[in-house]
């Protein structure tokens, strides 16, 4: 029996659709402009001016100078002046060589505030009497590689110095010279950390002070597939009255359970902190001029977290942490004869524990989203509080751009109660409630070479104090605009 089949073709309908061409991105190289200033006025009387003065695109050479004004004489009801000002000048610039380059910077701040937080009554001292002003000129230079060969031997090394003092008779000196350098051999990254750190701390109190710190930080590297292994230790010698040695065992290890999605880690290690009168000044500007200097040593340090990609966008971050710290600095309130408030600082040895906890979301160039939050718990051994230390902190972080012409950005910030030191009668401390402060940012990009800002700050009118009777402004906002020339 023979039979057949014969095709019979189902007629069909194609419905053909125009294919949207694919954008190449312009690769044309960007014109760049020398100059730009950025200005603006807020309330609470306060100007603001920015200029940027850089050279053009080269492959020998980069300069340029950065000057910045900043300053504010509002008022603030029942409280002595506030005013401030911040200014500053940098010169820089970088020298390019085949495989090294040369960079050097020097510079001078001048910043000026007031201690307004007395109350009894509020024009009871001078703008003069309450003036703390500080001058700071400093300098860096460095010479480094700059090849991509990581089996080449790589190398930097520099000098960094400031001169920082006060109008209360603080001299601050310090010189430091750094040197790094690395090369892989067999697989093995081996690299080492070089510091020499001298500071001299001069006051009209104390005699002067030499608080010098030699550090070398070795490190063994090794990546075996998803894991990363690094060991070596933190040594310091710390050159004051006597000589202390410090010797801190590190260790870090990097896993990848999935690949681009899950990376964990785990850290212990030690250091030594460098605490010094610009680093208080600069956290805390109402300080006195009776503490001496001394360094916080960081004795353990034990870190672990992980990160996970939650999708293409969206990622969380998570870290817990122990630190046993001697002479942990914290700022303690002092009030004075005419009921003016200052501060001073104390050494405590503390057992800080953190955990913090990170959401982003990243949709590219236009939105990106943080939420964060953080416990910092303290356990101090001879204070019960930590003094100005709040226990949580949550924060969101936000920026948008509409349609290439508005840029939006915000930042909000949750902070729970801190704690001063009470010297009423039955008292050891006073609490400083908790507060929300958020700032919103808009600029409007008229062209490339101009664009129009607002900034709107403390948007809640929140009335709280960073620091124990120096409450802040309360609503403020600044507009101005900006120009590339």
């Amino acid at each position: 029996m023979k039979y057949e089949i014969n095709p019979v073709q189902f007629p069909t309908i194609y419905t053909i659709s125009p294919i949207k061409p694919l954008r190449i991105k312009d690769e044309n190289i960007k014109k760049l402009y020398r100059g730009f200033v950025k200005g603006g006025y807020g309330t609470k009387n306060t100007p603001y001016a920015e200029i940027f003065y850089n050279s053009l695109r080269s492959k020998s050479f980069d300069a340029g100078v950065h000057l910045n004004y900043l300053s504010s004489s509002g008022k603030i009801k029942g409280y002595g002046f506030p005013g401030m000002s911040e200014s500053g000048i940098q010169v820089f610039g970088t020298k390019f060589f085949d495989n090294s380059l040369l960079k050097g910077e020097l510079g001078y701040n001048r910043s000026v505030y007031h201690y307004y937080g007395y109350d009894s009554p509020p024009d009871i001292l001078s703008k003069s009497e309450t003036k703390h002003s500080f001058d700071d000129a400093f300098g860096k230079f460095s010479l480094q590689s700059n090849h991509k060969d990581v089996d080449r031997f790589s190398y930097s090394g520099g000098l960094d110095f400031y001169l920082f003092n006060d109008n209360n008779s603080n001299d601050e000196t310090n010189f430091a010279f750094h040197g790094s350098f690395g090369k892989m051999i067999n697989d093995v990254a081996i690299k080492a950390d070089i510091d020499l750190d001298f500071l001299k701390y001069d006051t009209q109190t104390f005699k002067p002070d030499d608080r010098n710190i030699i550090r070398v930080n070795p490190r063994v590297e090794k990546t075996i597939d998803k894991l990363t292994l690094s060991a070596g230790a933190n040594i310091a010698i710390e050159i004051n009255d006597l000589t202390t040695y410090h010797f801190y065992p590190h260790a870090r290890i990097d896993y990848i359970l999935v690949d681009d999605v899950m990376r964990i880690f785990g850290q212990l290690t030690g250091s030594l902190q460098r605490n010094s009168y610009k680093t208080f000044s600069n956290e805390n500007p109402f300080l006195g001029k009776d503490f001496k200097l001394r360094n916080t040593n960081n004795k353990l340090d034990v870190t672990a977290g992980l990160n996970v990609k939650l999708d293409k966008q969206l990622a969380f971050i998570g870290s817990i942490g122990l630190k046993r710290l001697n002479d942990d600095a914290f700022f303690r309130n002092v009030p004075t004869t005419s009921s003016l408030v200052v501060y001073d600082v104390i050494y405590d040895n503390n057992t800080q524990t953190n955990i913090h906890a990170e959401i982003v979301y990243d949709q590219g160039e236009k939105t990106v989203w943080s939420l964060t939050a953080d416990y910092n718990g303290n356990k101090t051994s001879r204070e019960d509080r930590a003094l100005f230390r709040p226990d949580f902190r949550f924060a969101l972080n936000g920026n948008y751009i509409m349609a290439d012409k508005i840029h939006i950005s915000t930042q909000w910030a949750y902070v729970t109660t801190r704690y001063a030191v009470d010297y009423a009668p039955g008292s050891n401390y006073r609490s400083l409630k908790g507060f929300i402060d958020g700032n919103l940012t808009i600029d409007y990009r008229y062209s490339k070479v101009m664009s129009v800002f607002l900034k709107v700050n403390n948007i809640t009118a929140s009335n709280y104090s960073r620091w124990y009777n120096y409450p802040s402004y309360r609503f403020g906002a600044m507009a101005g605009l900006s120009y590339s020339f």
